[in-house]
């Protein structure tokens, strides 16, 4: 081989390679939108459902997925700016929301009910507790202090004439909560599918499920900053589009979903089918039940004093726009 043509093949190799370093080292395209969501969620299967049903690549929407143990970690994911938008619960968002003065907006709701006061089934079966007026003087876990369950274990108390004073409250996680329970430690209130798989593994009994403690009320709902919402309303809007398909979808074709949650929990499929008929999934937000919800943080001290709003009305207008489901409003 002549010099020209040896010189000739090694720019040619050279260029190649180069273009193969490229494509290894190149780094990935930014994501449109980075959506929070909590571990193991049931609750939050409208967005497995549209990963999985292919809804964000259809749309050409890159998604990046962040992954939190509960609301109120997600809302400080909100505050580092980690995520731009998020599925979670009511009750972190709107506390966390006033309290540290992040900025975020509930879109959408993503479901009702969905959660449950669980015991030992030893003490339980026992006698030792069979109502919520056993707790007294006993631990109960629960996912942390801003979360829907701290809600609803403190609406249950009050319901029985106790107070949240009356127990003591552990901040553990859900996965956690029926491995961790004791004589002393009878109790948990978590989120769907642990109590199922709880009481398919014969370690706890329901003592109320949330239904009962208030009939539909509000858990998961779709937020996003504000400021993601003021710079990208038609991805916005694209986001809630897709995430009222994926309800509608759960809706409509029960097995389907219920296979994809027994695929995405690692779970037998018979927990899966007992917490999913315990879900009532909405995308239709009860602004209602949000206030329900702002007068109870209120009446609990849960709310710093100073920020407690002036106006509570005007505060849930802002704290709630429902403009993007206009077109799916009954």
């Amino acid at each position: 081989m002549e010099r020209r043509e040896v010189i000739g093949f090694s720019v040619i190799l050279i260029v190649v390679a180069s273009i193969g370093i490229i494509a290894v080292w190149s780094p990935a395209p930014p994501p449109d939108v980075r959506i929070g969501y909590l571990s193991k969620d049931l609750h939050q299967l409208a967005l497995r459902v549209a990963l999985v049903n292919g809804l964000f690549d259809r749309e050409g929407i890159n998604v990046k997925l962040v992954e939190f143990g509960n609301g109120a970690l997600e809302m400080d994911g909100f505050l580092a700016g980690q995520i731009d938008m998020g599925y979670l619960g009511a009750a972190p968002a709107m506390v966390k929301s006033i309290n540290q003065d992040i900025d975020v907006t509930v879109l959408a709701a993503v479901n009702l009910e969905g959660s449950a006061l669980m015991v030992s089934k030893t003490e339980y079966d026992a006698g030792h507790v069979t109502t919520i007026a056993d707790l007294v003087a006993k631990g109960v876990y629960q996912p942390g202090p801003s979360t829907v369950q701290n809600f609803l274990l403190r609406l249950a108390l009050n319901q029985s004439g106790l107070s949240y004073d009356d127990i003591t409250a552990y901040t553990t996680p859900p996965s956690l909560m029926a491995d961790s329970l004791t004589a002393a430690n009878p109790a948990f209130i978590a989120w769907e599918p642990f109590n199922a798989k709880a009481e398919y593994d014969g370690k706890a009994v329901p003592l109320i499920q949330s239904g009962d403690i208030w009939p539909n009320h509000p858990c998961c709902v779709v937020a996003s900053t504000n400021g993601f919402l003021v710079d990208n309303p038609e991805l916005v809007q694209k986001v809630i589009d897709i995430h009222v398909e994926a309800e509608e979808w759960i809706a409509n074709n029960t097995a389907e979903a219920i296979s994809i949650a027994t695929e995405w929990l690692e779970m037998d499929e018979t927990p899966v089918e007992t917490a999913f008929n315990n879900i009532i999934f909405s995308y239709q937000v009860n602004r209602t039940g949000l206030e329900m919800y702002l007068n109870f943080l209120i009446h609990e001290e849960q709310l710093e004093a100073d920020k407690v709003p002036a106006d509570t009305s005007a505060f849930l207008d802002a704290f709630i726009d429902t403009s993007f489901l206009e077109d799916y409003l009954p």
